[in-house]
C-alpha cells in the first residue's frame, strides 16, 4: 500500500466513524456554552470570550460561521470531527517525518486509533484543532529543520494559541528551541503575538490568582488518572495499581529515548511532553482549574508520537506492543459510545422531559444557573428560567425568571435570605421545577430541602448527574 494511503484511509475512517456517531451523546455543559457564545453578536461574542478568558474568541468565531449555515446543537460537531481527520493526518505525517517508513504501521495502531482522539473529535471545543497543531508541531519541530520548517512550526503554534490558551506552550517550546538559529527580531515577533493572543486569558489567570480562589473551577468525579488522561473522555474504572503501573512505564519511556543510541527526535519529544505537562500543573498551581483530560491534549499528542518512535526502533518486536495498544483504545473508545450514564451530561434528554412536564406556563428553576440556562438555550428556547447560586453556607443568589443566560458577569443577582420566599411567590402562578447538576449535593442541600417541604416531588431526568423537584401549580 502506498504511503498516500496509508495515510488517507486511516484518517478518513476516524472521520467518517466520528462524524456517523456525532450526534450519540448530547452537548455537555461547555459546548453548550460554545453555542450560546457563537449565536452572539459579533461585537458580543468577543466581549464573552475574554470575560469567560479560557477560550480565545477564533474557534466560537469559527463556530459562528457552521451556525450560519444552518447546522445547530449536535450538528456543529462537524467543526471538531473536521480537526479530528486532519489531527489524525498530520500526526501520521509526523511518524513517519520523524522516524521513517518503519514507524508506519506503531502510527497507525496508535494515532488514528487513539481514544483520546476521537472522544475529542466529538467535543465542541478546540481540542481537536488543539491535536491537529500538536502533531503538525512536533512534527516540523522534531525532525530535520530548516528555516521554512521553523516558519510552519511557529504558525502552528500561533494558530494553537488562537484556538485555546493552551496553546502557548507550543509558543514556549519553539521559542526555546529556536533561541540560536532565529533572529531575536523573529522570536520577538512571534512571542508578542502570542502574547496579544492570550492577553485576555492572562488577565483573568491573574485575576482569579489574585482572589486565591479555593474551589475547582473544573470538577471531574475521578480522581487524577493518567489512564484518563490517555483515554479521554472515555470511561476507565479507576485502578490504583494500573495507574501505578501505567506511571513505571510512561517514565521507563521517558528514560528510554536515549537507548540504545540517543534520538535526537525522541529527545525534543521528551522535551516537549515535560513542558506541555508542567506548564498545566503550574497553571493548576496558580489557578486551582481542577483534574480534565482536556487539559492534556498536547501531552498526548507528544506521548503518541513518542510511543511510535520508541515502538519502531524494536522493529518487529514493536508492533504486538501497537496492536495491543490499540485493542486497548478501541475497548476504551466502545465503552464511550455505549456505556451509561454516557460521558457528557444528558442536557438534550432532560430539558426535553423538563418542558413536556413544565407545559407553556411553568418555570425551571436552576441552581446553578449558567448550566440549565445555557441549556435551555440551545434544547428548550420556550422555557421560562430563573435560578443563581447558593453555597454550603450563606444567602442564595437569585435571578427571578424569566431570565437569560448573559455569559459570566453575573450581574443583576439579587440576595434571597428565605429560598421559601421564592416558592411562595411563584407557586401559585406556574408549574415549578428545580434542577441542579452541581456535582456537590451539600451545596444545594438546604434548597432542594425546602421545595420538598413547599411540596416538591423527585422527578426522573433520565440522567442521575441532573437532580431534579417538580411541584404543580398551586
Amino acid at each position: 500500500m502506498s504511503a498516500c494511503r496509508l495515510v488517507g484511509l486511516p484518517s478518513i475512517g476516524l472521520l467518517l466513524a466520528a462524524f456517523a456517531t456525532r450526534a450519540g451523546q448530547s452537548l455537555g455543559y461547555d459546548e453548550l456554552f460554545t453555542v450560546w457564545a457563537a449565536s452572539r453578536p459579533l461585537a458580543d461574542l468577543i466581549h464573552q470570550a475574554n470575560v469567560d478568558g479560557f477560550t480565545p474568541p477564533a474557534f466560537y468565531l469559527l463556530v459562528k460561521l457552521f451556525a450560519l449555515a444552518g447546522l445547530s446543537n449536535e450538528g456543529l460537531r462537524v467543526v471538531p470531527v473536521a480537526f479530528g481527520g486532519l489531527a489524525a493526518c498530520f500526526g501520521l505525517l509526523a511518524s513517519e517525518r520523524l522516524f521513517g517508513a518503519r514507524a508506519r504501521w506503531p502510527a497507525l495502531c496508535l494515532i488514528p486509533g487513539s481514544a483520546h482522539l476521537f472522544t475529542f473529535a466529538h467535543e465542541l471545543r478546540p481540542y481537536s484543532a488543539l491535536l491537529c497543531c500538536a502533531f503538525f508541531f512536533l512534527g516540523r519541530m522534531g525532525g530535520t529543520t530548516d528555516e521554512r520548517s521553523d516558519f510552519r512550526a511557529a504558525i502552528a503554534a500561533l494558530i494553537a494559541t488562537a484556538f485555546s490558551y493552551l496553546g502557548l506552550s507550543l509558543v514556549a517550546i519553539w521559542l526555546f528551541e529556536c533561541r540560536r538559529r532565529c533572529s531575536w527580531a523573529r522570536l520577538a515577533l512571534v512571542g508578542l503575538l502570542a502574547l496579544l493572543l492570550c492577553a485576555p486569558g492572562l488577565l483573568k489567570a491573574s485575576a482569579l490568582a489574585t482572589a486565591n480562589v479555593g474551589s475547582r473551577i473544573s470538577w471531574s468525579a475521578s480522581p487524577p488518572a493518567l489512564s484518563t488522561v490517555i483515554f479521554g473522555l472515555a470511561p476507565v474504572p479507576f485502578d490504583a495499581r494500573v495507574e501505578f503501573t501505567s506511571l513505571v512505564l510512561l517514565v521507563a519511556l521517558l528514560l528510554s529515548v536515549r537507548y540504545p543510541s540517543p534520538s535526537p527526535a525522541l529527545s525534543f519529544l521528551s522535551r516537549a511532553f515535560i513542558v506541555v505537562t508542567g506548564s498545566v500543573f503550574l497553571l493548576d498551581a496558580m489557578v486551582p482549574i481542577g483534574f480534565a483530560p482536556r487539559y492534556f491534549v498536547l501531552s498526548v499528542a507528544a506521548l503518541l508520537l513518542l510511543l511510535v518512535g520508541v515502538l519502531s526502533r524494536l522493529h518487529r518486536a514493536g508492533l504486538p506492543v501497537a496492536i495491543a495498544l490499540l485493542v486497548a483504545n478501541g475497548v476504551a473508545t466502545f465503552r464511550y459510545l455505549s456505556v451509561q450514564p454516557a460521558a457528557r451530561e444528558d442536557w438534550r434528554g432532560a430539558m426535553s422531559r423538563i418542558e413536556r412536564r413544565l407545559g407553556p406556563d411553568g418555570v425551571l428553576l436552576a441552581f446553578p444557573f449558567h448550566h440549565a440556562a445555557a441549556a435551555a438555550h440551545a434544547y428548550a428556547p420556550r422555557v421560562a428560567v430563573g435560578g443563581g447560586y447558593t453555597a454550603r453556607g450563606g444567602p442564595l443568589l437569585w435571578y427571578p425568571p424569566p431570565a437569560s443566560f448573559q455569559g459570566y458577569s453575573f450581574s443583576g443577582l439579587t440576595r434571597v435570605d428565605d429560598p421559601a420566599d421564592i416558592w411562595r411567590g411563584l407557586a401559585g402562578a406556574s408549574t415549578l421545577c428545580l434542577l441542579s447538576d452541581e456535582p456537590d449535593p451539600r451545596k444545594t442541600a438546604a434548597l432542594f430541602e425546602a421545595f420538598e417541604a413547599f411540596g416538591g416531588e423527585a422527578f426522573d431526568t433520565g440522567d442521575p448527574r441532573l437532580r431534579a423537584l417538580c411541584r404543580p401549580r398551586g
